[in-house]
């Protein structure tokens, strides 16, 4: 089930809390939770990339869904049919 657009930016939200709370503990503790924020981090920077994603795909007049939904990185059905083809022969 796809994710509302909305409900990506309240995650996102809740992410910078983490972060911020991460962020602000003495230098002793801050060292244990790095793995931990460099994963936060990162699924912040992913989530931001699909709402922004999503505000360019709907700026077009003609919507792809799949690349609203999935981004401009998600393979592409038409060419995986192609490279399947390809393998056959």
């Amino acid at each position: 089930m796809t994710r509302k657009t909305q409900d990506l930016k309240i995650e996102i939200s809740r992410l910078n809390r983490l972060i911020a709370r991460i962020e602000s503990k003495p230098n002793g503790e801050w060292t244990t939770w790095t793995s931990t924020l460099h994963d936060l981090v990162e699924e912040r920077e992913l989530l931001g990339l699909v709402v922004l994603n999503r505000r360019i795909e709907a700026s077009k007049r003609v919507v792809s869904f799949r690349r609203w939904r999935d981004g401009p990185w998600a393979p592409d059905p038409a060419a995986a049919m192609a490279v399947r083809q390809v393998a056959k022969a």
